[in-house]
């Protein structure tokens, strides 16, 4: 969670309350106790209302249960990210991860259950891919992953081996079988906008089901 919020307001409320003091000090040539041991006061309150802040600002973007980005920052960070593709004459891949048999797995275990799997399969998510590497909760069982890279570097196929070996470990924490299945899109082989490329991958991910093998196409 950023500070922006907590940043803002301190220098907002505290300088206020500091220039109140000046003014009192030149009009009357001294400055009360309690205006100045109003200071602690106006520190709690500024802190606490940035706080409201950051956390509106934090839960607008993220989500609660996996602690990942949602579908809102995805969608409105996408056209950012394609213009960093485009300028450094890259690829973009988009990964679309969705648990399989998910709803039978609530179903059976119950809910909480359920949601521990996919903060399992988040976390696990999260340790395959690379820092600059985006991960969203894109709804439901369903997963996201967007990142670019150059055609030499391979790193699409990397990632997916990676998240192949990773993803198997997650059902060694139950003691119930949990699988995913992945579907790959290319940008800008596969579609110029957010859309095209969840479409693309969403026809893979239904291959991978059938077949549950992962489809790589760089």
């Amino acid at each position: 969670m950023k500070y922006r919020g907590r940043i803002i307001t301190a220098c907002l409320i505290l300088p206020i309350h500091t220039a109140y003091i000046i003014y009192y000090y030149i009009r009357d040539g001294r400055v009360d106790i309690a205006d100045l041991s109003a200071y602690p006061l106006f520190i709690i309150i500024a802190y606490w209302a940035g706080l409201q802040y950051d956390k509106a600002v934090y839960y607008s973007n993220m989500d609660a249960l996996t602690n990942l980005y949602n579908r809102r920052f995805i969608i409105s960070a996408f056209g950012k990210i394609k213009s960093q593709v485009q300028r450094v004459k890259s690829r973009m891949f988009l990964l679309l991860i969705d648990c399989d048999k998910f709803k039978e797995i609530n179903d059976t275990y119950g809910h909480a259950k359920g949601d521990a799997v996919l903060a399992s399969i988040a976390k696990t998510l999260t340790a395959s891919t690379r820092p600059r590497d985006l991960i969203a909760r894109w709804g439901g069982d369903e997963f996201v992953i967007i990142g670019h890279y150059k055609d030499e570097e391979k790193v699409l196929q990397v990632i997916l081996n990676l998240l192949e070996t990773q993803l198997l470990e997650v059902a060694d924490k139950f003691d119930f079988p949990v699988t995913v299945s992945i579907g790959t899109a290319i940008f800008p082989d596969d579609g110029q906008d957010l859309d095209q490329l969840l479409r693309i991958a969403d026809e893979n991910m239904y291959t991978c089901k059938r077949v549950k093998k992962t489809d790589f196409h760089p």
